[in-house]
């Protein structure tokens, strides 16, 4: 999950990369500069306002509020007929 510009249509610089395994990658994160933060903590806000919450070690990570309650599905998208 990330943040494009709208005007180039390239995803905007966050304090770290996705997939990333870096301190950058924390929610908290410091570092990084004044914009990037501002980014990440614009999506952020965004998801939070939906229900969402942060995975507390990876920024892009965010998972539903009631999560815990739905099953882990491991269908083909055929069998969900989206295939």
């Amino acid at each position: 999950m990330t943040l494009y510009d709208l005007e180039t249509g390239a995803p905007v610089t966050m304090t770290g990369g996705y997939d990333e395994m870096s301190p950058r990658s924390y929610p908290d994160y410091p570092g990084g500069t004044d914009r990037q933060r501002w980014h990440r903590e614009l999506l952020r806000e965004a998801m939070e306002a939906q229900g969402f919450s942060v995975y507390e070690a990876e920024w892009w990570h965010f998972d539903y509020n009631d999560w815990p309650s739905y099953r882990i599905g491991n269908e083909r998208f055929e069998q969900l007929g989206m295939g």
